[in-house]
Parts: structure tokens; C-alpha cells; sequence
């Protein structure tokens, strides 16, 4: 939408949905915008701000491109943009150079400054650097721009890319970076919210001689009235408002969302704490019985962590003191010298008796980093077996993660037993960077010579990574490569493996958004069987909002859909194969989930050998590959 300042002459100017960033030309005739599409791809648009002209894709680049600012003189934007996988800064000049001995790049302020043809292909990347966000000067000589190199700080580099600055230390993690209108000075928030500045050298050139200046910070204080009942009104409007424009169902699942309004608001004047405001709230996006929504605000946190020692005990064993069943792998008591194995028995932790009446937790409270002094004898009868040693105390969450690599390792040699070594197992714990690394890793480190592997995404939270795990399934032979001196490959470069043999994918009730959608996908593109619990049904694509008291506050605004047009929220995914994994089996380190899955595997795998040994290439025109996965008998 465009306006004048006083409110008046309001039209649409672009009227495509999903414009996230723009910028004016220093004469206000020109407008740069940044539109994605609906695979979140983005480019830059060119238009006159009046409107006259249609709009022209500048970028050509459709990946990421956003972040843009422009230069005084109007012939050169700035802006982030995602090539070759990675972020940095670029710039798009908008006119072709100037022949040698002419005068210098006019402004674009006249008709017809602006070169089109071949625009996409003037854009160049200053510097080497990755970067987050950036502007350029107005003079268009400098960006200044904010990587994590070293550390997330202000960087500096010419246009031209021949000088490149740090001009911050000790990760400022500068936002909101702004430029002086003489190109002198560059003003940012540092990650504290804090305002601060750095100066160039005379004429707005930095010192290439020794460390760069540190940034100066701007001290000011304010004082500031909040009005709590305005305040907690004002946060129920927004976040009422934000779901009532970006909901994905404009339907809003069936609820009447100006009633809800209209029921709800009249209790905010009766609340008194932050807590009761965010409880309130909360029963109002219940009424839309979706998935992906909350509020959450500056958490809590104890006074005191309780640390954990790597041991795991025989709830069996009824004393005197604790007996170990097991020393966790790589855990604090898993260390050289320590000697504790099973069997062995837990006197005393710091000189304190254990009793059936010791409370365990009290005793570590406080002692993460700490030396923990255990009296330990591997004989309670004879006194000469006690001894004394010392056990780092150490965070839960780090042994949470240990005790979860063991249960990967348990049922990894549950499959591996179950097939006799011919079936391989990945557990994704997550559908992120660090999940998609480790499925990736275990796939080619620890499966790739084996007939077939369980995939399994139980206990899997979701996130964004089904595509990019899908793109390493499901592919066919297609060409063999024969080295001289030994060994046998189907691609030329390591990254280009596949897999090409037979997959199951293991879900349950607690399998939910991404890790729903990864297995409906898998079987829609007859990758193989799907076998264990529906899922939760919780699948929306969602992003979140900062309310004005700087609670955050989550936005479920993409449906997601199969290629039936069934809405998966609420809906989940039905296994092929369904078997619940009941606690009491669990319990005895009995997986009746994947018992069920090595059993349907090896099924398919039969199958696909015989169909595989049957189907020959011929020269000029092959037979294509046997299927990943057989029909399910009747």
C-alpha cells in the first residue's frame, strides 16, 4: 500500500500477498520490494512508486533475497541474498558500467537511468564473509554488515570488495544497522538492546592500520509508566488480532473468532498477574483446537540444578546403599581409573550414608561442576573392598542426551540381531540441522552396506527437514563406476550418494509436525512401508510474534495439505502396519514396534532381490529398477 503522509490517497500498489521487506529510492520514484512465493523462495521487484509501470524481477535468484537498502545516488541496492547455499551480502548495480574516461554512473532520477536488460546478471558479492544482515552506505562506497566470524559482530567491506573491517569485538551481535547521512558514521543495537555507534576515519575511509575502533556506546535513561491493566489489554488485543489476520484457516477451524473476542475480553480486567493473563489467553486459543499455539515470557529458573552421575541402578536391589546396573557410556563415571562396574554398590555420597529413607536428589542439588565423593565397594561383607573415588557432578540435559544415544544403541542391536546383521537402524531424533546430520552420518557410515534399513521418527518433534531427508531415499541405478585400482561406486562425488534398496519408517503417537509429514510423503512416493501408532496430528507450519511486553507468541499460519487435499492437522498419519509398544514389554527391553518393522523388512527385502535378480539393462534401453516396497498381502 502506498499514502500520503497525512493518511490521504491510500491504494494498493503490489497486490500479491506475502511482501516482507522494501525500500525507497532516495527520490521516492522508485520502489525495491522483496515478495516470496509459496516455497518460501524470495526476489526483489522493481516498480515506480506510482505504480505506472509493472513491477520487474531484478534478482532472478530464487532462493533468498530480502534485506534491501539503497544508495544516495540511487544506482546501486543492497541487499541479503542466499546463493551457492549460503548468506552475504550483495550488490545490484542498476546501471552497466561506464565506458573508460566517461563520466561517472548517473543517479536514476531521470527517465530511463535504469539499464533493465540483463540487470539479474550485474549483481556482485563484496567480500568473502557470511552474513545475517547489512546496509550501505549512503555514499555506496561501504556495507556495513553483521557476520558470525570469529565471533557475531560488525564488519565493514567496500563495495568493491577490496577492504574488508572488523569494527566489533566480543560478539555485539549488532540489528537494526543504520548509517550516518555523511557515511561516516554507523550506528546499531548491540544483542543487549544497548545503542551504539562507530566511526569512521576522515572522509569515511576506516584505518587499514592497525585494530579497528571499538564502537562507542550512546548513554541515555528514560523513565517509562506502564499501566498493567493497559498493558495486559493491549497484549490480548494482539494476540487475538494476530490470529484473526494470520490463522491459517480463515475459517478458524469452525470457531466464531469475534465472539470469542467478545467472551473473553472482559476477564482481562479481572486479572492480576502475568501468569493468570497467559492461562487466559491460552483457554481462548483453545477454542480453536489447533496445534502450534501459545504464549510464553521470560522463563524461571531454579536456584540450584541437581546433578546426575552417569549411573544407572537396580530398582530391584533394597540395599544397604545403591547397587549399579550399569555405568552410562561416555557419561561422567564412564572414565579411566574410576574402576566402577556392575554389580558394584553406592555407599555414601559426600560422606552421607545412603538409607532406604535418603533422598538422592538432595544430596546432588547444587553440585553440577562439583567433585562428588562416593564410598563405593564391589562387596559390602568384606571391609577391605571399600574404596573412595570422586565423580564430576554433571548437568541432566547432557546425560538426558547420553541415556537417549543408548536407546539408539539398544535398538540398533536389537535390528542388527533380529536380521543377523543384514538390516541397518537410524533413529532422527529431530527433523532440524543437527537430526539431518546424524540420519546422514548413520546412513553412510553405519548403513550403507546393508540390504535395508528401519528409519525410524518416533519421538520425533517435527521441524523442516522432510525434503532434504526424502532427497537421500528412493533413488534408482542408473550408472556404475569401476575404478582401476578397486572399488565400485554409482555417483562420481561422495555427496551425491543415495539410497537405493529398501526402507521402513517407524512412527508413533509421539511422531508429530515435520515428523508426521515425513512419512506420508515417504509412502505417497512408494519409498516403503509405514509401520507403528498414528501420529498426533499436530501439523501446521508455523512462525511466532513478539507482543508489546516481550512475550512470544506463536503463529500457525500454513495448512498443510496431501496431494488428496486431506488436512493433516488433526488427521496425522495411519501406519500400514499399526503395533503398539506396550510400557510392560518396554520395561523388559522388548520393541514390539520393531520387531514388527525388521519383520515387514525383511519381507520387502525377499521381494525386492528376486525382482532385482529377474530384471536385466539392456543396451539402447533398460528395464527401470524393481520398487522400494512390495504390496501388503491381503
Amino acid at each position: 500500500w502506498t499514502m500520503k503522509p497525512d493518511g490521504s490517497a491510500q491504494k494498493v500498489l503490489v497486490d500479491q500477498q506475502q511482501v516482507f521487506d522494501y525500500d525507497w529510492s532516495p527520490d521516492g520514484k522508485w520502489i525495491v520490494y522483496a515478495r516470496s512465493d509459496g516455497s518460501f523462495a524470495s526476489e526483489l521487484y522493481m516498480m515506480p512508486s506510482d505504480g505506472s509501470e509493472p513491477a520487474r524481477n531484478v534478482t532472478r535468484y530464487a532462493t533468498y533475497n530480502g534485506d534491501i537498502s539503497w544508495n544516495n545516488s540511487g544506482n546501486k541496492i543492497c541487499f541479503l541474498s542466499q546463493r551457492r547455499s549460503t548468506f552475504a551480502m550483495h550488490t545490484l548495480s542498476l546501471q552497466k558500467p561506464a565506458a573508460a574516461n566517461s563520466s561517472a554512473a548517473s543517479s536514476i532520477t531521470s527517465t530511463g537511468a535504469i539499464d533493465w536488460e540483463d540487470i539479474h546478471l550485474r549483481v556482485d558479492r563484496p567480500g568473502n564473509n557470511l552474513a545475517n544482515e547489512g546496509t550501505i552506505s549512503r555514499n555506496g562506497r561501504w556495507i556495513a554488515y553483521r557476520a558470525n566470524s570469529g565471533g557475531d559482530d560488525l564488519w565493514l567491506v567496500s563495495t568493491d570488495g577490496f577492504v574488508m573491517q572488523r569494527q566489533s569485538f566480543g560478539s555485539a551481535a549488532p540489528r537494526q544497522i543504520r548509517w550516518s547521512k555523511n557515511s561516516q558514521t554507523i550506528w546499531f543495537l548491540d544483542g543487549t538492546g544497548s545503542l551504539r555507534n562507530v566511526s569512521l576515519g576522515l572522509g569515511g575511509v576506516p584505518a587499514t592500520a592497525g585494530p579497528a575502533p571499538t564502537p562507542s556506546f550512546v548513554s541515555f535513561t528514560a523513565k517509562m509508566m506502564i499501566r498493567r491493566d493497559e498493558e495486559y489489554a493491549q497484549m490480548f488485543e494482539q494476540s487475538w488480532r494476530a490470529l484473526s489476520s494470520f490463522f491459517y484457516d480463515t475459517k478458524h477451524h469452525g470457531a466464531d473468532w469475534r465472539a470469542i473476542r467478545e467472551k473473553y475480553r472482559p476477564m482481562v480486567d479481572h486479572v492480576a498477574l502475568k501468569e493468570d493473563l497467559y492461562s487466559l489467553i491460552s483457554l481462548m486459543l483453545g477454542e480453536l483446537n489447533a496445534s502450534h499455539l501459545g504464549i510464553t515470557g521470560s522463563g524461571r529458573f531454579p536456584d540450584e540444578y541437581t546433578a546426575n552421575l552417569g549411573l544407572i541402578f537396580d530398582e530391584s536391589y533394597r540395599g544397604p546403599g545403591l547397587k549399579i546396573n550399569e555405568v552410562l557410556k561416555r557419561g561422567p563415571a564412564d572414565r579411566r581409573n574410576l574402576h566402577l562396574a556392575q554389580g558394584d554398590i553406592i555407599l555414601a555420597i559426600d560422606r552421607n550414608e545412603i538409607t532406604d529413607k535418603t533422598n538422592i536428589s538432595q544430596l546432588l542439588n547444587g553440585k553440577v561442576g562439583d567433585m562428588v565423593l562416593l564410598d563405593v565397594t564391589s562387596n559390602p561383607a568384606d571391609p577391605k573392598a571399600k574404596r573412595r573415588i570422586e565423580i564430576a557432578g554433571t548437568d541432566r540435559g547432557v546425560v538426558s542426551n547420553l541415556m537417549y544415544q543408548r536407546w539408539v544403541a539398544q535398538n540398533a542391536e536389537i535390528v542388527t540381531k533380529r536380521s543377523k546383521g543384514s538390516l541397518g537402524y537410524i533413529h532422527i531424533p529431530s527433523m532440524d540441522d543437527q537430526g539431518l546430520e546424524q540420519f546422514v552420518r548413520s546412513l553412510y557410515s553405519d548403513n550403507f552396506d546393508k540390504d535395508a534399513i528401519v528409519i525410524d521418527v518416533r519421538h520425533n518433534g517435527g521441524g523442516f527437514t522432510h525434503d532434504q531427508v526424502l532427497n537421500y531415499l528412493g533413488a534408482r541405478e542408473h550408472t556404475f563406476f569401476r575404478q582401476r585400482d578397486g572399488g565400485e561406486g554409482l555417483v562420481l562425488r561422495s555427496y551425491d550418494r543415495k539410497w537405493t534398496k529398501p526402507s521402513v519408517v517407524l512412527i508413533n503417537n509421539r511422531s508429530y509436525s515435520d515428523a508426521e509429514i515425513f512419512p506420508s510423503a515417504f509412502r505417497t512416493l512408494g519409498l516403503g512401508k509405514v509401520v507403528g501408532q498414528a501420529t498426533g496430528g499436530l501439523v501446521i507450519g508455523t512462525t511466532s510474534t513478539r507482543l508489546i511486553d516481550g512475550s512470544t507468541f506463536r503463529l500457525p499460519r500454513t495448512g498443510v495439505y496431501t496431494v488428496k487435499g486431506v488436512n493433516m492437522e488433526k488427521e496425522g498419519v495411519s501406519p500400514d502396519v499399526a503395533i503398539d509398544a506396550l510400557p510392560e514389554d518396554l520395561a523388559k527391553g522388548n520393541d514390539a514396534q520393531i520387531d514388527k518393522a525388521v519383520e515387514v523388512l525383511m519381507r520387502d527385502v525377499v521381494e525386492w532381490k528376486k525382482l532385482k535378480g529377474t530384471l536385466a539393462v539392456t543396451p539402447g534401453g533398460g528395464t527401470p529398477m524393481p520398487p522400494m516396497t512390495t504390496p501388503m498381502p491381503k
